[in-house]
């Protein structure tokens, strides 16, 4: 029982890191392009971005 309880705290563990990870990639890769673009360029990829997830079956 105590082993499935620990199994199942490192599965939340690895989602809950994974999940951060993912939040922090996304905005190093929106800090790298404000670099090089205007702040109205990103939002335009940033909005393309989001309409082509709301898309997804």
């Amino acid at each position: 029982m105590a082993e499935k309880r620990l199994e199942q705290m490192a599965e939340e563990a690895t989602a809950d890191w994974l999940c951060r990870s993912s939040i922090t990639y996304l905005e190093c890769a929106i800090s790298l392009m404000l670099t090089h673009m205007s702040k109205e360029a990103v939002i335009e990829v940033m909005r393309a971005e989001t309409k082509m997830l709301e898309e997804m079956d």
